[in-house]
């Protein structure tokens, strides 16, 4: 998910790239909720992969 971001910003698409066409745009209020999102997703997901590692060792 991280990977995806980064990728995003530099021209890849995906949600990255609504990200930098919302600063691009100085949309700042537009960027704030799509900062948000990323952040709780990628916080999801690091406490889900945390916890299967967890179970597997």
């Amino acid at each position: 998910m991280r990977s995806s971001v980064v990728l995003g910003l530099v021209g890849a698409g995906g949600i990255g790239q609504e990200l930098k066409v919302a600063f691009d745009l100085f949309q700042y209020r537009n960027a704030s909720p799509i900062i948000l999102v990323i952040f709780v997703i990628v916080l999801a997901m690091e406490l889900i992969t945390d916890n299967l590692r967890a179970r597997i060792q």
